[in-house]
Formats: structure tokens, sequence, C-alpha cells
């Protein structure tokens, strides 16, 4: 089925661009990961892509790519209290010693968050764009899912971080991960076909609705399958 073009800025050059983007991040953790690169290779493949969507969208003038940035950088800067929370309150997550960091959390971390938060919402504009909010969001719900144990896996190799042995895990991931990120995806339509019909100041208050939905998602996760 073609793009019906209904959303301004959601064309093929920018879904190939995302989704080529996709396969660079991957491409990259894995080589990361037979490598055991360390944590450089995350700060260079996160800003690198990070700094990419940021001039795609304003050479471009790709208005839908704008709102998905803004949107997902201030969430990512908020994921920093998740991190917290799973570092110093649930000792779960752990990273790298002597890593540049922001409060518990790697510095590349909020912009990696972004990163990903602006591939799967552009695939959840895509999916409502052809599906509706409802069936888009149930399919990216178990994308999310099923994605996640992939990347922790290339994450532990890479030794950009791990879980504690005592975390319940499928494979490198923690059950409780996936269902956070399950529960994260399941948003993103919605979120973002919200922000479609508001002016773009809009998007700050979204970013800032979805940081704390990603708390609340963790929270929910670890009380229910750490």
């Amino acid at each position: 089925m073609a793009l019906t073009n209904q959303i301004d800025g959601l064309n093929k050059k920018t879904t190939k661009t995302i989704i080529v983007s996709a396969i660079v991040l991957m491409g990259w953790s894995c080589f990361s990961a037979i490598t055991a690169a360390g944590p450089w290779s995350a700060f260079f493949i996160t800003f690198l892509l990070y700094i990419f969507f940021w001039c795609y969208a304003l050479y471009f003038k790709n208005p839908l790519l704008l709102r998905l940035t803004i949107i997902a950088t201030i969430a990512g800067i908020l994921e920093l209290v998740t991190d917290f929370y799973l570092v110093e309150t649930i000792n779960s997550l752990n990273y790298p010693q002597n890593e540049m960091m922001l409060w518990a959390s790697p510095a590349y971390m909020p912009f990696a968050w972004s990163n990903v938060l602006v591939q799967l919402s552009f695939i959840g504009v895509l999916l409502t764009n052809r599906l509706g909010v409802l069936k888009a969001s149930i399919i990216l719900c178990i994308a999310g899912g099923m994605y996640i144990p992939i990347y922790e896996h290339l994450a532990n190799d890479a030794g950009w971080w791990n879980y504690n042995p005592d975390t319940t895990m499928i494979f490198n991931a923690p059950l409780y991960v996936i269902v956070c990120e399950a529960l994260i995806s399941l948003s993103l339509p919605a979120i973002m076909n919200y922000s479609e019909h508001h002016k773009l100041l809009k998007s700050i208050v979204l970013g800032i609705l979805l940081g704390f939905w990603i708390l609340l998602s963790a929270y929910i996760a670890v009380s229910f399958f750490l």
C-alpha cells in the first residue's frame, strides 16, 4: 500500500533514511559486540546518528522528523531519572567504570534513547498512517518487545552495559526491560499522532509526558517481572 502523504514530512525518502539509520545502528552494534569495542563505540554511533537526525530535519525542512527529534530528545533527557532508578535504587543495571557520566548514566545515554525513539516513533507514524492508531500500537508494542533482546545481547557483548546476574533474563535481556520497552513502544503511535495536529511547541509537553511514561513503564515492569 502506498503512503497517503496525509502527514507533512512522511515520504518515501525519509522512510528509507530512517530504515537505513536503523540498519546502520544494528550493524554497528554487531561490530561492537564482535570486537568487544567498549563505550567509545556507543559514543561514536550515538552522536553520529543524533546529529544526523537534526541535520536532516533542518536541511530538508521535514516537520515530522523535527517533531519526533524534539519529543525524543526531551524524553531521552528525562530517561536519566529511569536510569538512576535502575542503577542506584534497585541496583540492577551496571555501566563500565571510568565513563563520562551524567548522573548515573553514560553521557551518551539520553541521545542514544533519542535515536531509538526517533526510529520507533517514525515507524509508529508510518503504521498509523496505514493501519490506524490501535493496530499500529499493538504491532509496535510487539516489535519493540522483540527487538530489545537482540540489542541488549549486543550491548552486553560490546561492553556498553550489563545487568546483575540475579535478574530474570531472556538471553542477555532482563524480562522487565523487555516488558518496559514493549509498554513504551505501545504509547508511541498515539503520542505521535497527537503531535501531528498541534503546534510544534506542544512537542515539548509530549516529550515530557513520554519521559514520565518511560519511568512509569520501568516501575511497572520491575514490580511484576524483576
